[in-house]
């Protein structure tokens, strides 16, 4: 079997709008961490899709299925594909958690991570390759 590699864009293009609204759930959130899925085409994010945790943890999630599966079939209508996930980390940095990268990264998949740790909130944007790393993506 062979594997293909994962092609690592340089950046995402994300309207203002759509950040914030990965803010405001990650704030709402609290203490918890939040997740959510990224709807859109190519490297173009076009909808926000936040997802209820229902780990209720403030270190780590699992986005309820039945959630994710209205947000996939939302997606499906608009005629976008599944380009990402989103979470935040409430007391951390912006960075894949060990956890992050055992149990919630898809290769291929843009990975946004919402750091609460410091007064002004951060966004990071990653892409996991098929050697099991993530790769900063530069958010425009």
């Amino acid at each position: 079997m062979q594997i293909q590699a994962v092609n690592v864009p340089e950046s995402v293009v994300v309207p203002p709008s759509f950040l914030q609204k990965m803010i405001d759930y990650a704030q709402e959130a609290l203490p918890n961490e939040c997740c959510g899925l990224l709807g859109g085409r190519g490297r173009v994010v076009t909808s926000v899709y936040p997802v209820r945790n229902d780990l209720c943890s403030p270190e780590g999630f699992f986005g309820n299925p039945k959630e994710m599966f209205c947000a996939v079939r939302k997606m499906r209508a608009n005629h976008e594909d599944m380009i990402g996930i989103f979470h935040s980390h409430p007391a951390s940095a912006p960075e894949p958690s060990p956890r992050d990268e055992e149990e919630n990264a898809h290769p291929g998949l843009f990975y946004f991570i919402v750091s609460l740790r410091d007064a002004e909130p951060c966004v990071r944007c990653y892409v996991k390759t098929d050697d099991s790393g993530f790769v900063s993506v530069s958010i425009v």
